[in-house]
């Protein structure tokens, strides 16, 4: 089978996807690249582009709870209770560092990422338990 019909039979999911596609066909085929060869560049961006997202995704939502526990901090240190603000403090520096940290690449990022989320949302959950109770005499 000739490259020209391999490319075409392949691509034509592709084709679908990105906008100019048969702009990027021709390309191919005048570059002499092989199909396999053309596949594994367009699995690779798709590959990257989905890694993106997804760190987008996650900074998103640690922003989102940046701004949820930074409102808290302030409800509770403007009633008294440091206790309480400084577990919302601490979870929102958590949520910071884990949308810093998601861009930038080191070896053990899961595992780091893991446990700044988990920090975080545990003091959260305890601030939120101390807070519900106002009798406990840890919180004011």
């Amino acid at each position: 089978m000739g490259i020209k019909k391999r490319i075409r039979r392949m691509s034509s999911t592709a084709l679908q996807v990105i906008p100019n596609g048969d702009a990027v066909r021709d390309t191919i085929l005048k570059q002499g690249m092989k199909a396999t060869e053309a596949s594994a560049y367009f699995w690779g961006n798709a590959t990257r582009s989905v890694q993106d997202s997804s760190k987008g995704v996650l900074t998103t939502h640690s922003a989102k709870r940046i701004a949820t526990t930074g409102f808290k901090a302030t409800k509770d240190f403007g009633r008294g209770d440091p206790i309480c603000g400084t577990l919302c403090t601490v979870s929102a520096c958590c949520e910071a560092a884990s949308g810093v940290i998601v861009w930038l690449p080191f070896p053990g990022k899961i595992c780091t990422l893991s446990g700044l989320k988990a920090i975080s949302i545990g003091c959260e959950r305890v601030r939120d338990l101390c807070a519900a109770e106002p009798s406990n005499p840890m919180c004011k």
